[in-house]
């Protein structure tokens, strides 16, 4: 029986052990980081779901819609009320403009975006092993895959569900893959990187009248996109958003305060209490590495070149910058994972 080995357990990871499931391949997942999901990042706090990485979907997003109706993972409209806040200070004012009716409605998960993975991975059958940071990958007869502990998996056929820029800047090949290919690589954009993704919950979804849901763009305070997060069938009442990046040298702590005495600028005292978390995404383990280079966004996602089969057809790039169809989004992750799946299927038939 061939053996897969599967570097990555984010959606695109997961989604390609998922289409392999019934087949007659052997599956093996290795995970970096101490939980499943990659950038898809729901953090659990005081009994609270505060959404730290991917969130939001669209109609448009067909592959990923149809993933999940078939795994029934329970999913809701985004309401962004008819005003939004603008705030231009300081060097203008705190305004409100009406926000253009929806042409089309923007959707995400009732029980964090989370509940897509648990989903996909209860249908798996194998375990993903977590901890497993990989060092070095030797292509020969066999594929040899050595994590940092110094654990040597062998298999037939490798999938890199990674970031592309993590890949050559911490994992050693032997021997070296082609120049152009890894210049392409350093050259690709990391979706998440460049973002500080913040989310709090309250005891009251104060800032809610008939108008106003939560809806505010900024481009100097500290908070610069927020959105209502709110969820009536837990009863959480939540704001989550994107964070000013000038503000990455600061701690969490650091940034909860400032976001703490901005929101009171905007709601008084009420906004003073709530649990936070944030994830600066440039800073967090095994999405990009520290030194790699700045890049304007989607910069070579879905080149042709990222999804060409190497070493005849035994080792596959499929995060989602690499997919044809929306890269860089939860859609393209689903997409390419799939893709990969059914290239490994028809090496079988």
């Amino acid at each position: 029986m061939p053996k897969v080995i599967i570097v990555g357990a984010g959606l695109s990871g997961l989604m390609t052990a998922y289409k392999l499931r019934h087949s007659n391949f052997e599956l093996e997942i290795l995970e970096a980081r101490d939980r499943i999901g990659g950038r898809i990042y729901t953090k659990k706090k005081n009994s609270v779901s505060l959404e730290l990485g991917a969130t939001w979907f669209g109609p448009q997003h067909t592959k990923l819609l149809n993933l999940v109706n078939e795994l029934n993972v329970p999913y809701k409209i985004q309401e962004n009320g008819r005003e939004a806040l603008y705030d231009f200070r300081p060097n203008g004012h705190l305004e409100r403009f009406k926000l253009p009716n929806q042409q089309a409605p923007t959707f995400k998960f009732k029980h964090g975006t989370v509940s897509l993975l648990k989903a996909l991975e209860e249908n798996l059958n194998t375990s993903v092993q977590l901890n497993q940071v990989i060092k070095s990958v030797q292509l020969g007869n066999r594929i040899k895959v050595q994590t940092q502990s110094g654990k040597i998996i062998e298999g037939d056929f490798l999938i890199l569900s990674i970031p592309p820029q993590l890949v050559f800047d911490s994992i050693q090949f032997e021997p070296e893959l082609p120049l152009d290919l890894r210049e392409l690589v350093k050259n690709t954009h990391t979706w998440m990187s460049d973002s500080i993704k913040f989310s709090c919950a309250f005891d009251h979804d104060f800032w809610k009248n008939e108008r106003y849901q939560g809806t505010l763009m900024s481009p100097q305070q500290i908070i610069q996109e927020m959105y209502d997060h709110s969820d009536g069938d837990t009863h959480q009442k939540g704001l989550v958003g994107f964070l000013n990046s000038k503000f990455s040298n600061l701690t969490q702590e650091e940034r909860r305060a400032k976001v703490s005495e901005y929101l009171k600028t905007l709601f008084g005292s009420q906004a003073s209490a709530f649990s936070y978390a944030d994830v600066d995404w440039r800073q967090e383990n095994y999405t990009i590495d520290q030194q790699a280079k700045s890049l304007v966004p989607h910069q070579n996602n879905g080149h042709a070149k990222l999804r060409a089969p190497l070493f005849e057809g035994r080792l596959f790039f499929s995060a989602s910058e690499t997919a044809a169809q929306t890269p860089g989004y939860m859609d393209g992750a689903v997409h390419r994972g799939a893709e990969v799946a059914d290239q490994l299927l028809d090496f079988l038939s």
